[in-house]
């Protein structure tokens, strides 16, 4: 009897799957992986070569004392090494930028980055060669993901996939469509990868335990329910496309920051809604469905079928997270081979966006309470409509004293951040320790307002340090500027010293004139930020903090389900998932609350009873806000150890820990076997 397609393709499928042919299918793609990626390894070796040697020799250059080397750089933008001569007319254009004031080569690296732009090959992404290390990862994932495929009975349709995806991009790439291209490899290595990582998973959670049984269950449950696979969806197709949709003619830093902000609240808030909606709808179904029975018949108690539920949602996340995690970084190495709009912007990407930063600020000092509540009482009684208001009703005693108290505290610390034209103050950046232990250069961040704020002026500040030395700048209003600052100037007990002066030197007459206008600057924007570390590692704590915020999620919302109907379940969990998310904003608007209710009245109760729920709320949920990562890392910021700390141990085990005691007290009072007599 002659055989159908199907039953022909099942047997070869049913034959390939053997073990021999596994292990021989595995050496052979090694060997093709390995073989197709030797032109990569071998480029970036050449090119870290060719970087070592440029930068050992620009590190000798001193302009101070006319070296031949800083000559060459200055006048032809050519440096010779024992590799050969290397010459760029954008350094040249560069000039005096490339010294300090003490004729020193302000960053070896952007010059090797700029001579060797030409010597990138043409027929591989920048990328994959500007650095040693990306053609060994690039090569580990694609072994990773080929092993996984053949060893979870999943390869021919892996490699059909990966051969329908290569006869799309070659044909767009050679008809210069290279955004299609692009978003094509995207969504397909995203969805392979989030394919056979589930599958995994799934054999993973395949012991004979019944919270395995239970997690596993829930696995294959949300890979099936339309609820998981839209969100799934939706974060695996929209990053490949966010790039492709971002404007290529801002700055590149900014554009990095757009895609990094934009995926990272994508994921995690795609990745919430998914946690949350599944794990109510996976207890809540099978309660209200009676499928609880039959678990509940067999030796798995309770407490094993809640820690099983959040097991599986645990481990979905994490999955999800593991692909996002990896698509986003991937892409942000892509998009670092974009055009900058100068050499600085691509210098910013590496010192202020794709790093890891601390940050001190300026101490100011506040309005002792003496003072301020005889200030307060002064404006009251000097203000005769505001006593009016007060004797009549028309507002509250209470309510007066903390709006003038807070306007007065904020106008005392502005007027510190405030500095005439001709004058100077003095500010002290603490707990600079660690930087000045580190060594090399810190980064003085400040944004300023002056006269009108125009973008077409621009005016002078002089930045003197503790050791007498200073530098003249000119800013323009309403725009950030970075002044590079040594380590040395930190005195030994960790702080900064530094004098804002609003002066301009007169080189002429080297006399110091005053500015044309006063200016100012927001509470945050005058900083010291120092390098502790590099982006790799800042970028994975952050995944992880987000990770187990998720994780309390995952609980919340299976032990909602083990006592409430699945709407009143979603309600109370997103309540509680957007009332963590948005304390920070909620902290900041009680400390303008105002009431202009009457005392003892009705609407004044109603007042008094919101606020006292809204303290409580932003007070227990604190945490869960002050944890958050996504924005330290669009910036630059270090994403702590003691904020990831605080977030394994508060949120991971302390509240994961306590809802699932609650649900598991509650769940075991629940009667399931109650029968209606119907259905």
């Amino acid at each position: 009897m002659k055989q159908s397609f199907r039953e022909r393709w099942w047997r070869w499928n049913n034959h390939f799957q053997q073990t021999r042919v596994k292990v021989i299918s595995t050496v052979i793609s090694t060997l093709v992986i390995l073989g197709c990626m030797a032109p990569f390894f071998v480029a970036s070796a050449r090119l870290q070569s060719q970087r070592d040697a440029i930068e050992l020799v620009v590190q000798q250059a001193n302009l101070a004392d006319r070296e031949p080397i800083s000559v060459a750089l200055l006048e032809q933008g050519e440096v010779t090494t024992a590799l050969g001569k290397f010459q760029s007319s954008r350094l040249r254009s560069m000039g005096n930028d490339l010294f300090d004031r003490q004729g020193k080569v302000l960053d070896s690296a952007l010059i090797s980055d700029v001579l060797l732009a030409p010597y990138f090959p043409t027929w591989s992404p920048i990328f994959l060669v500007e650095r040693s290390t990306s053609p060994l990862a690039v090569t580990a994932i694609l072994l990773a993901t080929t092993f996984l495929a053949l060893w979870m009975n999943f390869f021919i349709p892996y490699l059909c996939i990966m051969i329908a995806c290569v006869g799309i991009v070659v044909p767009a790439v050679s008809r210069g469509y290279f955004s299609l291209a692009f978003v094509t490899t995207g969504i397909t290595v995203l969805l392979l990868s989030f394919s056979l990582l589930i599958q995994l998973l799934i054999a993973l959670l395949n012991a004979r335990v019944g919270w395995c049984a239970v997690a596993q269950t829930l696995v294959r449950e949300s890979i099936r329910l339309r609820i998981s696979l839209a969100f799934i969806s939706v974060v695996l197709i929209a990053l490949p496309l966010l790039p492709v949709f971002i404007d290529g003619s801002t700055p590149l830093r900014y554009q990095i920051q757009t895609f990094m902000s934009r995926s990272l609240d994508i994921s995690y808030v795609c990745a919430a809604c998914m946690t949350l909606t599944l794990g109510c709808a996976t207890v809540a179904f099978e309660i209200r469905d009676r499928q609880i029975w039959q678990l509940m018949t067999k030796p798995l108690d309770r407490f094993q079928y809640l820690i099983g539920k959040w097991v599986g949602l645990v481990g979905l996340n994490a999955v999800l997270f593991l692909v996002c995690g990896l698509g986003i970084f991937i892409f942000v190495q892509w998009m670092r081979t974009r055009p900058a709009v100068d050499d600085f912007d691509r210098l910013a990407i590496r010192d202020e966006v794709l790093v890891a930063r601390d940050v001190s600020r300026p101490q100011y000092l506040p309005l002792s309470r003496d003072k301020l509540e005889a200030e307060v009482d002064s404006v009251i009684a000097s203000d005769a409509v505001l006593k009016a208001d007060l004797d009549s009703g028309r507002r509250r005693f209470e309510d007066v004293r903390r709006e003038i108290a807070l306007q007065r505290q904020a106008e005392f610390q502005s007027d510190q951040r405030r500095v005439g034209a001709g004058e100077s103050k003095t500010f002290v950046f603490p707990d600079l320790s660690m930087a000045k232990k580190l060594g090399g250069t810190m980064s003085l961040r400040y944004f300023l307002h002056a006269g009108g704020s125009d973008s077409h002026t621009s005016c002078p500040i002089i930045f003197k340090f503790g050791d007498g030395s200073w530098v003249d700048r000119m800013f323009v209003p309403a725009q950030g500027h970075v002044l590079m600052v040594p380590t040395s100037f930190i005195d030994a007990d960790g702080n900064l010293k530094v004098e804002v002066m609003n002066l301009k030197y007169d080189v002429k007459s080297q006399t110091f004139l005053p500015g044309p206008f006063s200016f100012n600057w927001e509470q945050d924007s005058l900083e010291i930020l120092y390098r502790v570390g590099g982006f790799e590692g800042n970028y994975l704590r952050g995944m992880m903090v987000n990770l187990v915020k998720l994780s309390f999620l995952a609980m919340l919302a299976v032990c909602s389900a083990t006592t409430l109907s699945f709407p009143i379940a979603c309600l109370l969990s997103f309540s509680l998932f957007l009332g963590g998310s948005l304390a920070p904003f909620l902290q900041q608007s009680l400390k303008y609350w105002t009431s202009g209710a009457d005392d003892g009245s009705i609407e004044s109760m109603i007042q008094f009873f919101v606020r006292a729920i809204a303290v409580v709320v932003e007070y227990a949920l604190r945490p869960f806000g002050q944890t958050s990562a996504n924005d330290l890392l669009v910036k630059g910021r270090n994403v702590s150890w003691d904020r990831l700390t605080l977030a394994i141990f508060v949120i991971g085990i302390a509240w994961t820990g306590i809802t699932l005691i609650i649900g598991w007290i509650a769940f075991r009072r629940k009667e399931l076997a109650v029968y209606s007599g119907q259905g």
